[in-house]
């Protein structure tokens, strides 16, 4: 199996069985990661072009004949690539995969060759392939210039980042501006020893070691955090609904716990409790551009009741400190449910998160909350930290 079949095997997986991109990804090739992150990100102008050309509605097309047509069209529009190895080859899917449209998908991908594709985006929603009703939530949110900014920062391409603590840099890789002992990757993690995640969940386990030697790390799952936690030299019990999730923790962590953190599994109080907890992440399109396809947006509307449980329960069990982050850049996920939490009771208030974070990370602290968004070059998070008030 060549790479540009590669790709499209995991292109038919993450659309048909809703699969992640960034997971299957992890230990292919630079050439198979290229196209299938660059075909979601830019879906929407794939499309757009495919429909020009062929006076034809994606949605009435085989998804087979769909997908080779994004493969072929995404290395005409942005790859370096040879028009004719673009377009044969993607003819050679079509006589496996879908043998009736291969004259089809040679004549459509013939006068892609032919046609200047760049000159079909004219908006923001078509020039940044995202979905419009998002932009304009991002507009209202942070404004139409840094919404923008975080349009263009999801379609950069995007490699793992690796946590390394002291350990030696390795080949490729560049070091974190947030995060020390972190190192950004410019190829496949399949060869690199150390904790693979994101740059911005490790900024959220920075700020929360930095609050407090004792963490409960409340939805812990898969443990990156948990990880860089307890290499800051905080005593970490990671406690997650799934077991599953928390296997790569195992033998990792001292302290394992499998509860459901609405109702967790503790009768006494822990200094910090760190809830990241469950969201829309569409802070993460970036490394998993598929979310911008799958969310519409009354999903959203889905997470908060389960976000404020498990908030109420954090500051139950939180003796000073809690803090409260997702990969979500909406309100109502964020702002809306430390407000709705908050407005019950009196024993804890939002203090300047600021002040637990290194230089380069306040930076992203605006009226004390952390937003931080994809133009730094990391996933986008947003982080609350709350307090106990002395009484």
């Amino acid at each position: 199996m060549n790479e540009r079949e590669r790709a499209f095997q995991l292109l038919r997986r993450i659309e048909r069985e809703s699969a992640y991109a960034a997971i299957l990804l992890q230990n292919e090739s630079g050439f198979v990661r290229t196209l299938v992150i660059g075909i979601l990100r830019w879906r929407s102008r794939l499309d757009q072009a495919i429909e020009m050309i062929s006076e034809r509605r994606v949605s009435k097309l085989d998804p087979n004949v769909v997908d080779i047509l994004r493969l072929g069209i995404y290395q005409l529009m942005f790859m370096d690539v040879a028009p004719y190895a673009a377009v044969s080859e993607s003819v050679d899917l079509a006589a496996r995969y879908a043998k009736r449209a291969r004259g089809f998908v040679n004549a459509i991908l013939r006068r892609a060759s032919e046609t200047d594709l760049t000159s079909l985006a004219n908006d923001l929603p078509t020039r940044t392939a995202h979905p419009d009703w998002l932009l304009q939530r991002w507009s209202r949110m942070y404004g139409s210039d840094r919404a923008a900014k975080i349009a263009n920062a999801d379609q950069e391409l995007s490699y793992p980042d690796v946590f390394l603590g002291g350990g030696p840099p390795p080949p490729a890789a560049h070091p974190s501006q947030l995060v020390p002992g972190m190192f950004k990757l410019t190829g496949s993690s399949a060869d690199v020893e150390g904790h693979v995640l994101d740059e911005g969940s490790a900024v959220i386990a920075d700020l929360a070691a930095a609050t407090g030697r004792e963490v409960l790390d409340l939805a812990a799952a898969p443990g990156g955090k948990t990880l860089i936690m307890a290499a800051r030299g905080a005593r970490v019990i990671s406690n997650d609904i799934s077991l599953a999730r928390l296997r790569p923790l195992m033998g990792r962590s001292r302290a394992i716990v499998v509860s459901d953190g609405r109702q967790a599994a503790f009768r006494r109080r822990f200094s910090t409790v760190l809830l990241d907890a469950p969201c829309s992440a569409t802070g993460t399109i970036r490394k998993n551009p598929e979310i911008k396809w799958r969310l519409r947006e009354e999903d959203i509307q889905r997470f908060p009741p389960l976000q404020r449980e498990l908030l109420g329960a954090a500051v139950d069990l939180a003796d000073t400190t809690v803090v409260y982050s997702t990969c979500s850049l909406e309100r109502e996920e964020n702002d809306d449910v430390v407000e709705a939490v908050l407005a019950s009771r009196n024993d804890f208030e939002p203090v300047d998160a600021g002040q637990f974070v290194n230089d380069e990370v306040r930076q992203w602290v605006q009226d004390g909350v952390l937003r931080l968004t994809p133009e730094s070059g990391a996933d986008g998070f947003t982080a609350f930290v709350l307090q106990r008030q002395i009484t």
